[in-house]
């Protein structure tokens, strides 16, 4: 059974206009990105007096800080299980708006600079991921630390297997003791 034309014209006819449409909303997505500080003119007379408060009578922020308040490296076991092999100077150049190379060896910055980072790595086994991917003599001392290697440098389904063995591991508190001594 063949479609008549004219059945179907009013769906090309939409789809010009929705394309039409995203085509025109696109530059205006771009510049909303950033629009930059307000007009001198507009803050002028907001609020008369003195106040502790640059923010009162005003329904806008008049100084924005761009940050991120929590950034674990390559020493926390989550992020330096799934790839994460940096470590604070690299994050700290790249807030600054450096070029660093990123864990997958591809050049990186960011297109405005952070004001302000706040490192959260976690305390509990702080550096052991990266440990266990460089193979460390006392990583490698023990048979599921030796294990753990292998799987990451075999990287792919085999690191993934290692890193939830030793997520597994931790959760449960069944960490070889000689990877968890003081």
């Amino acid at each position: 059974m063949k479609a008549h034309p004219k059945r179907y014209a009013h769906l090309s006819k939409l789809l010009i206009v929705a394309v039409a449409i995203a085509a025109l909303a696109l530059p205006g997505m771009a510049v909303a990105q950033d629009i930059g500080s307000p007009d001198p003119k507009v803050l002028e007379g907001l609020y008369p007096g003195k106040t502790f408060s640059p923010y009162a009578q005003r329904p806008f922020p008049s100084r924005v800080y761009w940050g991120d308040t929590h950034l674990h490296t390559g020493l926390s076991l989550d992020a330096g299980l799934f790839g994460c092999i940096l470590d604070h100077e690299d994050a700290y150049r790249f807030a600054r708006g450096e070029e660093i190379k990123s864990s997958t060896g591809l050049p990186v910055k960011l297109g405005r600079p952070l004001d302000w980072l706040v490192i959260t790595d976690h305390s509990d086994m702080m550096g052991i991921a990266t440990d266990i991917q460089k193979g460390a003599s006392n990583i490698l001392a023990v048979p599921k630390g030796k294990e753990w290697h292998e799987g990451f440098s075999k990287g792919g389904e085999a690191a993934g297997k290692a890193a939830f063995d030793l997520i597994t591991n931790f959760s449960q508190m069944t960490l070889p003791e000689q990877l968890v001594k003081d």
